[in-house]
């Protein structure tokens, strides 16, 4: 029987790749690391066959224990400042195939943000594709490259352990996870409205933004575990595993004009904005609206730029355009639809949650 410890298993990637996980292998024994008692039984109370731990990414002895005990480890947690979270996983993985004689396999979660150009608006950009490309991706270095060093750290682990990495673009779409339903972007996004009273771009509004449904990045998810359970086949394309298995995930381009373009008539039919009008401000204006809300200044100081606010005002104007070529050669394809027509769903949970804090 297969054991499987999975890292982030609450979030809004985890929770649809938890749920597809524990729907299509029913007998594998899934333990899931969780923050504290409360979540631990809201999970299994939807999951009963999973086995929960507490802690988190910083708790670096469990993270190594749990690995220890694992032939799987998947991690859709953050990986950015958890680098020694990331240590520990593979140090625990490594134990695991000295001991057993056979490699085990890690699936880490990191971001096609690694390839972003500068936040101008405009649609000119390179199209990376994660076969024709991968020499250049896996060339890229240092802190400057957002996900570069946790990546490096996974590849470097390859000689011992079975690893590939899932970098998708923007996630949108409903999850089925317990905590995470809407995207984590989607907070930046309604506060910022609240803050400019309208829509907003960058410049033009140009640039072109890859996103993927939640559930489609899931099914990517479920079939490295299939290859890992089935172990290596000779009809397969490319090596599965090893320090080129860089999986993009997205499934269409979408304008971050065109977004948000469809993004303001759900703003006002919520009452969020008054006007459907979209204003070019700069990314400094954006990153101090993403964080203000009703409460905007134009005249404060913009965030520190290693903030998160100002990673996602980045974000409204940058171009991310990549091809999820190796995925499509695994017979993958994205089939949940465009991630515009979910917005109203994601907008109108997002209040309702935020009324139910307001209760508390």
């Amino acid at each position: 029987m297969v054991h499987i410890f999975f890292v982030g298993g609450t979030g809004h990637i985890g929770g649809a790749v938890l749920d597809q996980l524990a729907q299509k292998h029913e007998n594998a024994k899934i333990k899931v690391l969780v923050r504290d008692e409360a979540k631990a039984a809201r999970l299994v109370k939807v999951y009963p066959q999973v086995k929960t731990i507490i802690g988190d990414a910083g708790d670096l002895e469990i993270l190594k224990k749990c690995s220890q005990v694992a032939d799987i480890v998947i991690n859709t947690a953050p990986d950015i400042t958890h680098d020694e979270g990331i240590r520990a996983i593979l140090a625990g993985l490594k134990s695991r195939g000295a001991s057993c004689g056979s490699k085990p396999y890690y699936i880490h979660t990191s971001g096609a943000s690694l390839i972003w150009d500068e936040p101008a608006g405009s649609k000119d950009a390179r199209r990376w594709d994660d076969i024709t490309d991968i020499g250049d991706i896996c060339a890229f270095k240092g802190e400057a490259h957002t996900h570069a060093v946790t990546d490096k750290i996974v590849r470097d682990a390859a000689p011992e352990v079975n690893v590939a990495i899932v970098s998708p673009g923007f996630v949108g779409g409903m999850s089925p996870s317990i905590e995470h339903p809407t995207p984590i972007t989607t907070p930046a996004l309604l506060l910022t409205a609240r803050a400019f009273k309208s829509g907003w771009q960058i410049a033009e509004g140009g640039n072109i933004h890859a996103w993927i449904h939640v559930l489609d990045l899931a099914k990517i998810y479920l079939i490295l575990v299939g290859k890992a359970l089935d172990d290596a086949s000779e009809s397969d394309p490319f090596p599965i595993w090893g320090p080129e298995a860089y999986y993009f995930g997205t499934g269409e381009d979408v304008s971050f004009g065109d977004f948000m373009k469809h993004l303001v008539p759900v703003f006002k039919d919520q009452g969020i904005i008054k006007s459907i009008d979209i204003k070019s401000v700069s990314v400094a204006e954006a990153a101090r609206a993403s964080i203000a809300g009703t409460d905007y200044d134009p005249d404060a100081p913009p965030p520190p730029a290693d903030t998160w606010a100002m990673h996602i005002a980045i974000m409204y104007g940058i171009n991310m355009r990549i091809e999820a070529s190796r995925m499509r050669m695994l017979g993958w394809k994205a089939e949940k639809g465009s991630i515009i027509d979910s917005l109203p769903q994601i907008v109108a949970q997002l209040l309702e949650r935020e009324k139910l804090v307001e209760k508390k």
